[in-house]
């Protein structure tokens, strides 16, 4: 179909009720100036009234849509909690019963320490360290994972084929500054009392656990001495590190693979994926020489700290106190219903979800998003041909990724067969283990299998979108497509600034720091010329030093290197979704609504929709951890590199909103 139909068609489809403005007039604070702090004139008044739940450590526009969800998702559970005619192994037995044992707080506090324990007394029964590494696979099926995380995914240079993939893993905290960083002792303090607090819940006495939490504390900080923090990560090439067979087993022979393997019922591959080999030899040596005692004591402390949610609200209440209040800084938690909800989305999420689509999810939604989709990819072809740094040839492998992206909206095509797992109502960690055990053998089938590039990785009720660079596709859940990101009711300016902006944003994934190195069809493979990658290069560093100078909170500094993929992706899909919304109205003046005209409504859209409000202890944490910039940023930074912005609103040199020209970020 011609680009320029496709745009018109939306244009009239979307301004069916052109005066609804689609942004909050009653965030904006008209007393600020836009020009000097464009956030606070956009959500000055939300930020000010906005009251933060003790249950949250933050709130933003996902959380206001998941909020929004969870009402309807809350009647599907009510409505399959009176299901007496679920007939035996049916998905409506299984979340009936599921939903039902994770909500029985009073059986799972009388059963209190009893669904782990055979597990604690057979840890104990342990003699030498080859048991501890047979107990490995063990756990792996019930979702506990010692020492490395496991798993099959795409090969990443060659896309049609699935390897089995060893990364680091088997330590609480998430992180290894968390274990090393001067700045965290507090927090790794924390962490110990948290240990100890819970193995006095099995019994221990209070002075013998906190034996056990040094114990537990220093071996996971062991395990990570040569492991990867977060920022290091991002390096896809230094992660994939084939191996051979007989090779993996010289480099770490204490983890005795082949028997691993066996145990979980596969034969060991002849190639598997290192992510560190530094990780896997130092795991060797530091496992042949740790007391057979301090391994037991992190084995148990793996299972507990895992079936922790899953037991009694001793358990519970420990657990959150500190990755809740500790960690994130929450008060309160969440109702024990939507608790639940999220083990559930994980465990069984194409269940809730083909019930929620049913209900919530009208197709023509699809048909919606699909024509914006079309908008920002003809966009983005306009961009690759206008970018001056790059040749003809590496255009053209540009287009190419655009000519085969896969698009998913909504939900899938297929929903997942669950029919080889049980679901009873014998206790919540049962359940647990049943649904990791049907999860983990469900990966494995994969290694027989060709790459399914329909897959999804998300359920249709997560508020969230991804681009998957290793099957080179966008994919955006049902749940998302809702105010204030999308509101088929709003005038086209709104749209294009929040919804437009994030489907700018996923494609622009398939061109940022990580995808850029993967090719059309999903390889990592370079398809850029020399000068046209050392340009890329050089142009990304931009917004990575744009990024490192912001202060997020006390003297800590945003992580420009660590958030630089999402920050490329914020200033491409902004830059992507404004020029479609210009092509949309095929050369005429935009509306005026309310006092603004549909330029100055699509830039208060994008920062209305980044809104955010975050604890001091979640902001800490996710600095460390997160790969995304705080919301704060996200909202107005990306805009200082746009001329578009400055037009609209009239900033000059001398407003606090400028970047001279030749300092501005401007990549895609």
């Amino acid at each position: 179909m011609n680009k320029f139909l496709v745009i018109v068609s939306a244009f009239t489809f979307m301004n069916m009720n052109a005066q609804n403005p689609g942004i909050k007039l009653s965030y904006i604070d008209s007393s600020a100036n836009p020009r000097n702090d464009f956030y606070k004139f956009c959500n000055g008044k939300w930020q000010s009234t906005f009251k933060l739940s003790e249950t949250d450590s933050r709130y933003g526009s996902f959380n206001e849509i998941n909020d929004n969800n969870l009402k309807n998702i809350k009647t599907i559970y009510d409505e399959a909690s009176q299901n007496k005619t679920a007939k035996p192994g049916s998905n409506e037995q299984k979340l009936r019963d599921f939903y039902a044992i994770a909500m029985d707080s009073v059986k799972a506090n009388a059963l209190g320490i009893k669904p782990i324990l055979p597990l604690l007394q057979h840890i104990d029964k342990i003699k030498n360290v080859e048991e501890i590494v047979q107990l490995k696979s063990k756990l792996d099926l019930i979702g506990v994972h010692l020492f490395y995380n496991s798993g099959v995914d795409v090969d990443l240079k060659n896309s049609k084929k699935n390897r089995f993939n060893l990364n680091q893993g088997g330590y609480a905290l998430g992180d290894k500054d968390f274990y090393y960083k001067p700045q965290f002792e507090k927090i790794a303090e924390k962490y110990r009392e948290y240990i100890s607090n819970l193995f006095v819940l099995t019994g221990e006495e209070k002075s013998k656990a906190d034996e056990i939490a040094n114990k537990v504390f220093d071996f996971e900080k062991k395990l990570l001495e040569k492991g990867k923090a977060t920022p290091e990560m991002r390096d896809v090439e230094k992660l994939y590190n084939p191996i051979n067979k007989s090779n993996l087993s010289a480099l770490a022979p204490q983890l005795k693979f082949e028997s691993y393997f066996k145990s979980l019922g596969i034969i060991q591959p002849d190639t598997i994926i290192l992510f560190s080999t530094e990780y896997f030899s130092a795991l060797n040596t530091l496992i042949s020489g740790t007391d057979i005692q301090t391994l037991k004591y992190y084995a148990k402390w793996q299972v507990i700290n895992e079936a922790a949610p899953y037991l009694s609200q001793d358990f519970i209440n420990e657990r959150f106190n500190f990755f809740g209040k500790t960690l994130s800084g929450a008060k309160t938690q969440k109702a024990r219903w939507q608790r639940v909800h999220n083990v559930l989305n994980g465990a069984i999420g194409d269940i809730v979800s083909e019930a929620y689509v049913k209900k919530f999810f009208p197709p023509s939604s699809k048909e919606k998003l699909n024509i914006l989709i079309d908008n920002l990819v003809a966009a983005y072809r306009d961009r690759i041909d206008s970018r001056t740094w790059m040749d003809d040839a590496t255009k053209k492998q540009a287009h190419r990724k655009l000519d085969l992206l896969i698009r998913k909206i909504g939900y899938p095509d297929k929903w997942k067969n669950y029919s080889k797992l049980m679901i009873t109502t014998d206790s919540y960690w049962a359940n647990i283990c049943r649904a990791n055990e049907y999860a983990l053998k469900d990966n494995l089938e994969d290694l027989k299998k060709p790459v399914d590039r329909y897959k999804w990785l998300m359920t249709a009720v997560t508020v969230n979108a991804y681009y998957n660079p290793t099957t080179n596709e966008i994919t955006f859940p049902a749940a998302i497509l809702q105010p204030p990101f999308y509101d088929p009711n709003a005038e086209d300016a709104a749209n294009y600034g929040t919804m437009g902006a994030i489907i700018g944003h996923e494609l622009t994934h398939g061109f940022d720091d990580q995808g850029s190195q993967f090719d059309a069809d999903g390889n990592m493979k370079n398809w850029w010329s020399e000068q046209d990658l050392k340009n890329f290069k050089n142009k990304k560093q931009g917004i990575v030093s744009q990024f490192s100078s912001y202060v997020a909170i006390d003297s800590v500094h945003v992580n420009g290197e660590m958030t630089q993929g999402e920050n490329i992706a914020d200033l491409g899909g902004l830059t992507m979704a404004y020029n479609a919304y210009k092509k949309s109205l095929n050369g005429k003046k935009s509306m005026v609504i309310a006092g603004f005209t549909g330029e100055q409504r699509f830039f208060i859209a994008w920062c209305q929709g980044w809104k955010s409000m975050t604890r001091d202890e979640e902001l800490k944490r996710l600095i460390t951890v997160d790969f995304h910039s705080p919301g704060y940023f996200r909202a107005w930074a990306p805009l200082t590199n746009l001329k578009e912005f400055y037009d609209a609103f009239g900033v000059k040199p001398g407003d606090k909103m400028y970047t001279a020209p030749e300092k501005r970020v401007e990549i895609w």
